[in-house]
């Protein structure tokens, strides 16, 4: 299943899809997202890393999904990273713990294996 398709099951919308840094900035400033999820290996030779630096800029929060998390360096970046692959249950789980630390109330629920908080 799509990241899409996963996010409309879990009640929430992917607002813009974005392949490199030009086009997830520009889609961010257009769409300003509540929360954007990044995957590390881009087109055109850009990197996820590079794009969580751009949002943290504009003030959007990121979780990093991607198949090689990045610990260190991801840290000051992103609130978390899920691994790949993703599934619905993972990512709904995910956006939920994110949105629990977005709003001040910690996490409430046990994290999913597959996901992260930095």
């Amino acid at each position: 299943m799509e990241i899409e398709a996963m996010l409309t099951l879990a009640g929430h919308e992917a607002v813009a899809l974005a392949d490199d840094l030009d086009s997830a900035v520009a889609a961010a400033t257009a769409e300003r997202p509540d929360l954007a999820l990044v995957d590390i290996q881009l087109t055109q030779g850009t990197s996820g890393l590079d794009v969580a630096k751009a949002l943290n800029r504009l003030g959007i929060p990121v979780l990093f999904a991607t198949g090689n998390c990045p610990h260190e360096k991801g840290r000051s970046l992103a609130l978390g990273c899920l691994h790949k692959p993703i599934t619905d249950r993972t990512l709904a789980a995910a956006i939920k713990v994110a949105e629990s630390v977005l709003h001040g109330s910690g996490v409430q629920n046990r994290l999913p294996l597959a996901f992260h908080l930095y």
